[in-house]
């Protein structure tokens, strides 16, 4: 029969489990602490626990929030459709600082670095070529590390609730930016750029403002396509003048849409040395000669509209770039009374140049305009009776469509 334990290994093995206790209890503290729960957070985001994630809102966030739209919009992800959300995550790591504490709420800063999406979606877009999409190369990108970096200083909020930190998402937050950076692109695109600028001034306003996760993050990437607003705007006399000299129409002609409706055809072609990533037609329609000759309604249409958004390689991402000649076709929104009493003339209308630095697609330049071309500066005497009309394409009328009865 074994004899009774020494004293010394009792109090040895004593020891050993207090140590362990106070070990594990501070491992627990660590683990509920604001950058525990915030390491938590991230760590099921990168292990697709969105369930996880959700259950870690505050309260507010999840009234506001049912599980399926949490989905669409979680804090810190990226901002993809479903098909690249979990490639793109794969290649984005997030590195937390330590917390700062006051009171009852928490901040945790983060650094993310991930793919720059949308310069990404042009560079695979303009080594694709004609013939392929920038998406057949994204997954071999992604695979071989073959991306430009992102990296954005970010913030994880919290706050204490039921004696446990959660992680404040700020949904309201977040639509609002959303609806106003939906506005600053229709905004851009119709050549308003003051009124994009000032969508994207409120957006920075209101996310500065904003203590919820992610919003620094979402203020930085609205920053930079306020960045490119800005520049665009500051070259837009530049840009007037390039194409004016630089921007060539040929083949412009009225024909038949497949809709049975009228339309203009054509093709444009880019003579200068620089990309541009908006260029606008005008259809001007006059009426009466000489003296009494009036324009009586005007229409614009954008020929060419390069998204600085990342659009999930939904649409080809491509500046129009110089050498390129591009068709072009749109149906005529004039009233049916303008388009049969008055003539319509073709004119270059607004154009914005390219200030992405995502490399270019190769195009071989032309070595003379074709022997059809007008050009948006051409003399008006050349295309229209003298006394007349400002510098434009004469468009003949199209013929009206058949009236549908057979011939026997």
């Amino acid at each position: 029969m074994a004899g009774p334990r020494a004293p010394w290994r009792i109090a040895a093995r004593r020891g050993i489990a207090i140590a362990i206790m106070a070990v594990l209890a501070l491992a627990g503290c660590a683990r509920n602490s604001p950058r525990g729960v915030a390491q938590r957070y991230v760590d099921n985001l990168k292990k697709s626990n969105y369930a996880g994630c959700y259950a870690m809102l505050t309260d507010q966030d999840r009234n506001d929030r049912a599980f399926a739209q949490f989905l669409n919009e979680i804090p810190l992800a990226p901002d993809a459709d479903p098909i690249w959300f979990r490639p793109v995550l794969d290649h984005t790591n997030f590195n937390l600082g330590d917390a700062q504490v006051d009171g009852d709420r928490a901040t945790v800063p983060v650094r993310i670095t991930m793919p720059n999406l949308p310069v990404w979606e042009r560079t695979l877009d303009a080594s694709a070529g004609a013939d392929r999409s920038g998406a057949e190369l994204a997954q071999a990108a992604l695979a071989a590390g073959r991306f430009p970096i992102l990296a954005v200083d970010d913030q994880i909020v919290l706050v204490k609730q039921h004696r446990h930190w959660r992680i404040v998402a700020g949904f309201i937050e977040r639509d609002r930016a959303a609806d106003l950076d939906r506005e600053a692109i229709v905004a851009f695109h119709r050549h308003d750029y003051p009124t994009a600028i000032a969508r994207y001034q409120a957006i920075h306003a209101q996310l500065a403002a904003a203590r919820t996760t992610g919003a620094l993050g979402m203020a930085a990437r609205y920053q930079a396509q306020l960045a490119q607003v800005i520049a665009v705007q500051a070259e837009s006399a530049t840009a007037a003048a390039y194409a004016a000299r630089q921007l060539v129409l040929s083949g412009v002609a009225m024909r038949m849409a497949e809709e049975r409706v009228p339309a203009i055809f054509g093709t444009i072609t880019n003579r200068g040395s620089r990309p541009l990533d908006d260029v606008d037609l005008t259809v001007t329609w006059y009426q009466g000669r000489g003296k009494d000759l009036k324009a009586v309604y005007t229409e614009k249409h954008p020929i060419v509209a390069t998204p600085y958004e990342f659009t999930d390689f939904s649409r080809p991402v491509i500046p129009f770039v110089p050498g390129e000649s591009r068709p072009f076709g749109f149906i005529l929104n004039a009233p049916v009374q303008v388009q049969q009493d008055a003539a319509p003339y073709v004119t270059i209308g607004a154009v914005a140049f390219t200030h992405s630095i995502a490399p270019l697609p190769k195009t071989i330049a032309l070595a003379s305009p074709p022997a059809d071309a007008a050009s948006a500066s051409t003399p008006a005497a050349a295309l229209a009776p003298p006394a007349a009309f400002p510098p434009g394409v004469a468009v003949p009328k199209a013929p009206p469509p058949p009236s549908g009865r057979r011939r026997h």
